[in-house]
């Protein structure tokens, strides 16, 4: 399993367990990083995609931290 797959594994991971309800910003946010690492992979640009995963991690990451 490469870093891009392991990071989306986490993301999905993380809304399955420990993201409750996300504000409308929150949504948004996350929807357009999911939107720009699907069209980076669609380019061929594994690096920039790449980048957003760990990007929207972090994102998700701050959410439920920021929830406790």
């Amino acid at each position: 399993m490469d870093e891009l797959q392991k990071i989306s594994a986490e993301i999905i991971e993380i809304f399955n367990t420990k993201v409750g309800k996300l504000s409308e910003d929150q949504a948004e946010t996350i929807n357009l990083c999911n939107n720009s690492m699907n069209f980076y992979m669609e380019l061929g640009e594994r690096e920039k995609a790449l980048w957003e995963a760990k990007y929207t991690l972090q994102i998700l990451n701050n959410i439920i931290n920021n929830d406790k």
